[in-house]
């Protein structure tokens, strides 16, 4: 080689070295800029490149959440192929971030599994901006406090046929559970009635959630490593491929099938009392554009997809529970009959005399945390919490199965004990509500939890008042012992040691 093809080498191979420097610097001095000195949260040391990868945890990710929060303290600073992730263990810091400070927290993580199982069709998981308000208002026009006395009669309708169902079938208790609150739901929104469970459009919402219910974060190797969204099915270790396509054709149908029946009942002048009906009432005013159908339709699917989420998952562990702690059942049996009586049944009027019933809705929902992490929620601009810097972007995730298991909260967190929320014969206000933890934070807060909870209410009150649950018997006459065990996924069911034997002794009581 010339002398002088060495010279344009070494030439070459400093620019380039000096260009890295300077990019690196400025690189350096931007983030000291944007940083002003402050450190990012304490955490597990990351490796090159990869960052905190295999630290993320993957199955049942709440419990190694709260390990990080015993080790590093109250936020935990992950950082994974260059995406910043915090984990938020302590429930006053969780109201700080996300609550007071909603503004900047209210964005969702962009994560491909939304997409690819058809699930942009709930605004809950929507990013933060104007297409998300115009859902979230139409909502909560059909949802607020104010309107929810008008759905409390089908509540108390679907709770009676939940009761016929038990009793005809004690062991298709999911089945029944199910049915209950989504022939419910489906009578508010689209004014069907569904008359058993046979019934194929049951089944839609069931598929449409049956994959994302399982997406805990990392939970998809897309998550992580977007492309793989563009390799095939057939490729070997691209079978959520399957999975995820499956899921967006249940989303698809959910969409346009139920909606589709109702607009051919609305255009030929029958028209439904539900939130559907009232929705196209509203946008007959002006012509229906796309944009407001699609609106319509998507919140019909998340009120359809919601209420087999809290409710259905919160009730089946309320079941187990009673079998478990009979003595939680006895008293909840006898506030009922003094305050209802035999001759009817509970009423949602009777709910300011049921302080142990309430008590037990408050109990079910904090023993089994139905979204122990929430969804996570996404900052929009660069942060400062306690000292530590939290760069825009950052996926902030609140660990809510934690908080609702404190000790120091909640003595004995793992036992069912309602009365831990009551004082002077009442709910005491000073023990921390579920609630506040559990249907979500800030502006993204779950907009339908005011319906919720009066469903669990009357379900939980007429079960108890008509039905004792008890474990079932062996071959000697003794109890079969069975044991609560967590399942994995963003929503929770309670998956239970031999849970279909449970209700061989769920019997009719005899009220005197």
């Amino acid at each position: 080689m010339a002398p002088t093809d060495n010279s344009l080498m070494l030439l070459l191979a400093a620019l380039m070295i000096t260009t890295l420097v300077v990019a690196h610097v400025r690189s350096f001095l931007e983030w000291r800029t944007r940083t002003r000195g402050r450190p990012l949260p304490p955490g597990p040391r990351p490796w090159p490149i990869i960052g905190n990868l295999f630290d993320l945890p993957r199955f049942k990710p709440w419990h190694k959440c709260l390990a990080f929060t015993e080790k590093y303290g109250s936020v935990v600073y992950l950082q994974v192929l260059g995406k910043p992730i915090i984990i938020v263990g302590d429930p006053d810091v969780a109201n700080e971030l996300l609550n007071r400070r909603s503004a900047n927290t209210a964005d969702r993580p962009r994560n491909p599994v939304v997409e690819l199982s058809g699930q942009e069709v709930n605004f809950a998981v929507l990013p933060y901006g104007e297409w998300w308000r115009r859902h979230r208002r139409a909502f909560w026009h059909h949802f607020n406090p104010g309107v929810i006395s008008r759905y409390l009669s089908i509540q108390r309708e679907g709770a009676h046929k939940f009761l016929a169902s038990v009793l005809t079938s004690p062991y298709g208790m999911k089945t029944n559970i199910y049915f209950t609150f989504q022939s419910v739901i489906l009578k508010i929104v689209y004014g069907i009635d569904v008359v058993d469970a046979s019934d194929s459009r049951l089944a839609i919402a069931s598929a449409a959630l049956e994959c994302i219910s399982q997406a805990t974060p990392g939970h998809f190797a897309v998550e992580l490593l977007p492309f793989l969204r563009h390799v095939p099915a057939w490729f070997p270790g691209a079978g959520f491929q399957k999975e995820l396509a499956m899921s967006k054709i249940a989303n698809y149908r959910l969409k346009n099938d139920l909606f589709h029946e109702i607009k051919v009942a609305f255009d030929r002048g029958e028209h439904r009392p539900c939130v559907a009906a009232n929705m196209l009432v509203r946008a007959q005013e002006s012509t229906l554009s796309f944009d407001e159908e699609e609106v319509i339709k998507h919140i019909c699917v998340i009120a359809v997809e919601g209420s087999a989420d809290t409710t259905g998952h919160t009730l089946e562990a309320f079941c187990l529970a009673m079998a478990l702690y009979p003595n939680v059942q006895k008293k909840a049996q006898a506030e009922l009959d003094q305050v209802v009586g035999p001759d009817r049944l509970p009423d949602h009027t009777d709910s300011n005399s049921l302080v142990y019933i309430n008590a037990i809705v408050k109990e079910a929902l904090r023993w089994h945390v139905v979204l122990p992490q929430g969804i996570p929620h996404r900052t929009i601009e660069d942060d400062e919490l306690n000292g530590y810097f939290i760069p825009r972007g950052t996926t902030v995730m609140a660990n809510v199965w934690a908080f609702l298991h404190d000790p120091q909260a909640y003595e004995n967190p793992f036992d069912f004990f309602p009365e831990r929320f009551i004082r002077d014969g009442g709910i005491d206000p000073n023990v921390r509500d579920p609630t506040d933890f559990m249907f979500g934070f800030g502006r993204r807060i779950c907009p339908g939890r005011h319906f919720a909870i009066p469903s669990l209410f009357i379900n939980i009150a007429s079960l108890l008042h008509v039905f004792d649950i008890s474990l079932p018997l062996d071959d000697n006459g003794h109890p079969i012992s069975i044991e609560y065990q967590e399942s994995h996924g963003l929503t929770r069911s309670g998956h239970i040691h031999m849970y279909c034997y449970i209700f061989d002794f769920l019997t009719e009581r005899t009220l005197l």
